[in-house]
């Protein structure tokens, strides 16, 4: 049997039933199964905060900030971000693989000064994008992006802000995010 006509069977996009060959090789059970990934993607709810941040500390302790938090920095994080979800001023969508969560992505509105003093005086940031390591380069990262520069436009904002990582800074120059000039310095 072509590869293809399995790959489309699997998906329901055609029905070999009434194929008098399909019907030999399921009495002869000689079917041969192949795995395939399923992939979805759903808006984390105030019940998701605990995988979000458990990804959240995987991302800080991959890139070698977790030294930086705060002893209590987990609690912390998850009562800001189901604050921020009760406000509707902050999302994060999930990426499940065959039900395992494989990547998470978050935005939060943001309304600080100076922008508190301007015309429109919030914008988007965007926080939390990860994916582990052995799911990466397969989409995910640019998926949650898309949905999240939505949910953002459906907020009424109109600036999306970011700090990408080095590995992720060419990912948000295809979605058209480029240097604001902004500096910064630590002391």
């Amino acid at each position: 049997v072509p590869f293809w006509w399995l790959f489309a069977f699997q998906r329901g996009l055609i029905d070999f039933t009434g194929c008098s060959w399909y019907n030999y090789l399921i009495e002869k059970s000689e079917v041969v199964c192949m795995e395939y990934i399923t992939m979805v993607m759903k808006k984390a709810e105030i019940e998701d905060l605990n995988i979000v941040v458990k990804l959240k500390m995987d991302m800080f302790t991959e890139v070698g900030s977790i030294s930086l938090l705060q002893d209590n920095a987990e609690e912390q994080i998850y009562e800001k971000y189901k604050e921020l979800y009760q406000e509707e001023k902050g999302c994060h969508y999930l990426v499940y693989e065959n039900d395992s969560v494989v990547a998470c992505g978050g935005a939060v509105i943001k309304e600080d000064v100076p922008f508190c003093f301007f015309k429109t005086p919030m914008y988007g940031y965007i926080i939390d994008v990860y994916c582990i390591p052995e799911k990466r380069r397969n989409g995910y990262s640019s998926k949650i992006i898309e949905e999240l520069i939505k949910w953002l436009k459906s907020k009424g904002i109109q600036t999306i802000k970011l700090k990408p990582s080095a590995i992720g800074k060419h990912l948000y120059e295809k979605f058209g995010f480029c240097d604001s000039g902004e500096m910064e310095l630590w002391i």
